[in-house]
């Protein structure tokens, strides 16, 4: 959905591709260096400081660019996605979790409904509990339950990928293609720098497993244990990575979100395509459009603006300009 590729030098880059492969790449020169493994390697780098660093920072370079390009399949492997995928045997959970926050909804409906009932105030305990529920259930999973068969970070990025569908009609696939050419720089910068913290944790996980591995494999060959405060570091950060990546995709959906709320109709201008004026009106429009993209459909792009429609609305715009200058 989110393929537009940052450019290989800027900030965004930095954090989510170049600095995770740097720690990792520091890491496993220590760790091999502790088997007497690293060799020439560590040697060079330590002659000149400049020149290894240069070395070195050119070497990272080429591993965040490996980790760009391999992106969205990491993405999916991580979102519980593949037949073989690992974490697909943990998915039951996320369903369990789904069905239970949706249990407290009712039961706090049932508990609310007798304080309406009985004419008395409600609780502020039980709306502030109810609240947190729904909150929960919006940034964590999707509309329905049989499109939650992942993993929680996948959940969470399925939730806010499907919002302009349930909210508009929108397709939001093959939708936010289109929507990313009328959005203004400074708000996909906005975008761009929030998913990059996202891939901070996605890679920093990734290269982390592959340390634990690295270390293990050493450990069977060798029978000598890896420093163990280097080793405790890393599967903490294993751990926790998948969490970290799923509380800040909740704040990159959020602009996601946004965008569609804000643009959508910058995007019908662009297209020419006549404003609906009515809610129900609007999902319509969207729902063809969106069928029109997906399955390549002509026949369901919606109506085009009438030339006489776009006059009237530029007369109208040269009016309050004028009236501003005035």
């Amino acid at each position: 959905m989110f393929a537009e590729l940052p450019k290989l030098f800027d900030r965004n880059f930095a954090i989510g591709f170049f600095l995770p492969f740097a720690l990792a790449a520091a890491a496993s020169l220590y760790l091999l260096d502790c088997y007497g493994l690293s060799g020439v390697i560590l040697t060079t780098l330590q002659e000149d400081l400049i020149v290894g660093g240069t070395i070195f920072g050119i070497f990272c370079w080429l591993g965040g660019i490996l980790l760009l390009v391999t992106n969205r399949d990491l993405y999916r492997i991580l979102e519980g996605y593949g037949k073989f995928n690992p974490s697909r045997l943990f998915t039951w959970l996320e369903q369990a979790r789904y069905r239970h926050l949706h249990d407290e909804i009712k039961k706090l409906d049932v508990e609310i409904r007798k304080y309406l009932d009985a004419s008395l105030e409600v609780p502020k305990e039980l709306k502030t509990k109810r609240n947190h529920i729904k909150i929960e259930l919006v940034e964590r999973f999707p509309d329905r339950d049989r499109l939650i068969p992942l993993t929680p970070f996948g959940n969470t990025l399925r939730a806010f990928e499907t919002y302009p569908l349930v909210m508009y009609g929108l397709e939001s696939i093959d939708g936010w293609s289109r929507l990313l050419a009328v959005i203004p720089s400074d708000y996909r910068n906005l975008i761009d720098g929030a998913k990059a913290q996202v891939d901070f944790w996605v890679n920093l996980f990734f290269l982390s497993l592959v340390l634990v591995i690295g270390s293990l494999s050493l450990f069977g060959i060798y029978r000598i244990l890896p420093p163990l405060w280097l080793l405790v570091i890393v599967v903490i950060i294993l751990v926790i990575s998948p969490s970290r990546a799923r509380r800040l995709a909740v704040e990159w959906g959020d602009f996601v979100k946004g965008a569609f709320d804000v643009y959508r109709f910058k995007l019908l201008d662009s297209l020419s395509i006549k404003r609906p004026e009515t809610r129900k009106e609007e999902f319509e429009v969207w729902k063809n459009f969106s069928q029109a993209i997906v399955f390549r459909l002509p026949e369901h792009i919606p109506e085009l603006k009438k030339q006489g429609s776009l006059k009237i609305r530029a007369n109208r715009v040269l009016k309050n300009n004028k009236r501003t200058h005035l």
